[in-house]
């Protein structure tokens, strides 16, 4: 007993003072790692988490956080939040076995914790002026296709700053889930499943409720001519799902055809606005078919 306490405490405080020369490591070279190190600090703390106790990753986490105070910059310290609470949800998550939907879930709601405290409650100590990023950004956008300034005017595509921190939460919850399962099942911690996106498959209840908000949005503002932020948000959302959708089948269909060499192309077009049309369509061409199923059996039949 007092063997596993000690090794737990040593653990524990090595997991400490790595963040201590993370942090360390991040003001020496000016915050251009800040991020990245904020990612991988999650995975430690997953680990020590569902091997321990949620009581001792709590203090880990508590013992981690004050010693980032003490050696980090404003930015990194408030981002550390977020590995911190990351580490402590998915550890347990994994060790009670909840669904890849809990994970996945959670992790966004402690993501865009993050993000709302970087941009808005911390954003005059951090510098952090995100209307002026998004103007800086919208300006960067229509350079290239001038066109664009007719179709989105700069007071619309500010109004979209909520719905861009949830886009950047979104992301920011896949890199920490998938370079968690990625370096943790080398270690024997079972997953419910791979988060690999070409793994992402809608159920078809959700995939109506996506098709009819898509539909719906786009017919009020269209043709109803209704002015509406929230239905803004709603035919954005629904697109984005959508066509994440079908980027997934794409990517599990160049893994099938033993072509994932070319899933970065393929990646690539959902940046594109004509293309990733058609990867919504796609999307929800996979969601209520059996396209998948269809193209193994085709597979096996033929070898």
């Amino acid at each position: 007993m007092g063997r596993t306490n000690t090794k737990k405490m040593v653990q524990g405080a090595m997991i400490a003072a790595i963040f201590g020369a993370l942090s360390l490591f991040n003001t020496y070279t000016g915050s251009m790692f800040d991020v990245l190190i904020c990612y991988v600090m999650s995975v430690p703390l997953v680990w020590y988490g569902y091997t321990y106790s949620l009581k001792d990753n709590i203090i880990v986490c508590v013992v981690s956080m004050f010693v980032i105070a003490m050696m980090g910059l404003p930015f990194f310290v408030i981002s550390s939040i977020e590995s911190c609470l990351a580490g402590l949800f998915i550890g347990e998550a994994l060790k009670r076995k909840a669904k890849k939907e809990t994970i996945l879930f959670g992790t966004l709601a402690v993501t865009f914790l993050n993000n709302i405290l970087i941009y808005e409650v911390f954003s005059g100590l951090l510098g952090v002026d995100l209307i002026a990023e998004m103007r800086d950004m919208y300006i960067t956008m229509i350079q290239p296709i001038s066109a664009l300034s007719n179709r989105i005017s700069l007071e619309f595509f500010i109004a979209l700053a909520p719905l861009f921190l949830l886009m950047v939460s979104v992301m920011e919850m896949y890199v920490i889930v998938l370079m968690c399962q990625i370096i943790l099942m080398r270690l024997n911690i079972q997953f419910p499943g791979s988060f690999h996106i070409a793994n992402m498959h809608l159920s078809k209840p959700v995939g109506l409720i996506l098709s009819i908000g898509l539909v719906v949005s786009y017919g009020l503002v269209k043709f109803g001519y209704v002015d509406s932020i929230y239905l803004t948000y709603l035919y954005t959302i629904c697109v984005v799902v959508l066509a994440l959708q079908g980027l997934a089948f794409l990517s599990w269909l160049l893994i099938v055809k033993e072509k994932a060499k070319f899933m970065i192309f393929v990646l690539l077009g959902l940046f594109i606005p004509m293309v990733n049309t058609f990867y919504v369509v796609i999307g929800i061409v996979d969601i209520f078919s059996d396209l998948r199923e269809n193209i193994l059996y085709n597979r096996h039949s033929n070898d």
